[in-house]
């Protein structure tokens, strides 16, 4: 049986494997057809693969190319969002604003319910007023794109948000366009007060979608009020925003230190506290966090904190032999409230030296690469994962958790 939700990783790898010819070969794919395929139709075309695990371990999706491999340069998309076993995906390079830079791209939904797939072209949005028409007005926030599964008569319905602003300085205005899929057409209403700039894209509840900003707080929208969309914004607690007036952003990767997350219902922010401004040899004074925003208040309430000196102490991560590294890229559970995943990256810079013995340099070896479950009320490690690996793309993982997994061939009920 799949697990009711698991830890997805963003990156998805279109490969090779159902084409075996031409455009003819493909053409049952696509309808019967023996012309070229269209960008949304070679996209649609392909046959998902997810490969499922048990958190902590990694859930890829991989999807097979039906049609050419160099068709529209098409090699891999970016999930943004999840919600009921639908999964929406950036494909390319695309992204709303990226214009004439990125032309081959559209998004892509996959049903797990059903194992289907469907695109839907780039967000075009009017000429009238461009100063330049060939040029893009509008720029992406991030993973801004969020999907809802939406009751309906049509079985399967939905609707897909957008979240962009404008290529102006200064506190942009934000523009809202929505996709329906009983209607192709999209549609956009403008709200003038959104002055954060969310990166990721959050399904709460019912017919609200969240866009967060992971320096200063969250954008709540509830789609489907009569007056029309809704706009509420909830700053983090206080004193856990980073976010700076002139718009002066961290170096660091934000999602190295935190994440949001819906968990039964609720919003949940998790940190770690003194990360950015902490060495690695005084990691031990960093403290895990988490807090609870309830849909109907405004107020958050603080969770269970641990600090990871006392988790290094634990008898727990000291039976299962687990490196005494700081934290990273913490992820919440979807259905425990107080289990946190965060991941231990085992590394070290050793001296490289030329054929004459000479010390040329340093590399950095990646001796090992742990996820892991905690239980912070406990301050218990429940799971451990390790890799032996020197692969250094696992030091950043690019995480999402999901419960697709729930709703893999109709296994639950979609609505």
């Amino acid at each position: 049986m799949a697990p009711p939700w698991v830890l997805l990783d963003r990156k998805v790898n279109f490969v090779d494997g159902g084409f075996a010819g031409g455009a003819g070969k493909a053409a049952p794919a696509i309808g019967g057809s023996s012309r070229e395929p269209s960008l949304e139709e070679a996209v649609a075309a392909m046959e998902p693969h997810p490969v499922v695990a048990d958190p902590p371990e990694v859930t890829c999706l991989s999807m097979l190319r039906q049609t050419p491999a160099g068709h529209q340069m098409q090699r891999g998309g970016v999930v943004s969002s999840t919600h009921k076993g639908l999964v929406v995906l950036y494909t390319g390079m695309y992204g709303p604003g990226k214009g004439g830079y990125s032309p081959a791209g559209c998004y892509l939904f996959y049903d797990a319910s059903s194992d289907s797939l469907s695109a839907v072209p780039q967000l075009d949005p009017p000429t009238a007023g461009r100063p330049v028409p060939a040029l893009p007005t509008i720029k992406c926030l991030g993973n801004s794109a969020a999907i809802l599964r939406h009751g309906g008569e049509e079985e399967g319905a939905y609707v897909l948000a957008e979240l962009v602003t404008t290529f102006h300085p200064g506190l942009p205005d934000a523009e809202l366009y929505l996709w329906r899929r009983s209607s192709p057409a999209a549609t956009s209403d403008s709200d003038g007060g959104a002055s954060s700039a969310p990166s990721r894209a959050v399904r709460a509840h019912g017919s609200r979608v969240c866009w967060v900003d992971l320096l200063a707080g969250v954008l709540i929208c509830d789609l489907f009020t009569p007056q029309g969309p809704e706009f509420s914004f909830v700053p983090l607690p206080q004193g856990r925003s980073l976010h700076t007036p002139d718009n002066v952003r961290l170096g660091l990767k934000t999602q190295e230190f935190r994440s949001m997350g819906c968990v039964r219902g609720a919003i949940k922010f998790v940190a770690l506290i003194g990360y950015t401004a902490t060495s690695l040899s005084k990691s031990s004074n960093v403290v895990l966090e988490t807090w609870t925003l309830p849909l109907d208040s405004r107020e958050w309430k603080k969770g269970p904190a641990v600090r990871v000196g006392d988790l290094w102490a634990s008898e727990s991560f000291s039976e299962m032999e687990l490196p005494r590294v700081r934290p990273m890229f913490p992820v919440l559970s979807m259905d425990e409230d107080e289990i946190v995943y965060v991941f231990l990256n085992d590394i070290e810079f050793v001296d490289t030296a030329d054929c004459f013995g000479q010390i040329t340099g340093r590399q950095l070896v990646l001796n090992g690469h742990y996820a892991v479950g905690l239980d912070l009320a406990q301050i218990k490690v429940l799971y451990s994962k390790g890799s032996a690996t020197n692969n250094l793309a696992s030091l950043a993982p690019t995480l999402l958790a999901s419960d697709f997994s729930a709703y893999l061939h109709g296994s639950k009920d979609r609505v």
